[in-house]
């Protein structure tokens, strides 16, 4: 008989759909959080260089992509649109 396997916590994050502003652009995508109990600006100031997105599009053209990184350095300005947990 094999020992019961021991019940691992299920991973949370939170997501938000963002606007971020560049240098270059404005982009909206969807950015996971992986500590649902952080704000948004205590992640963003963490040590990762870049931020990712998915379903990113530009808002100016419109073209959209399924995945974006962004270096944080060339980001002007990031608007919450919507926040799921």
């Amino acid at each position: 008989m094999q020992p019961k396997a021991e019940q691992l916590p299920i991973a949370q994050s939170r997501k938000y759909r963002v606007r971020v502003r560049t240098q270059n652009a404005e982009y909206e995508g969807i950015f996971f959080s992986p500590y649902p109990d952080r704000r948004l600006s205590e992640v963003l100031t963490k040590l990762e260089q870049f931020l990712n997105l998915k379903e990113a599009r530009d808002v100016e053209t419109g073209e959209t992509f399924p995945f974006m990184v962004i270096a944080k350095h060339s980001i002007q300005t990031i608007k919450v649109v919507e926040e799921w947990d």
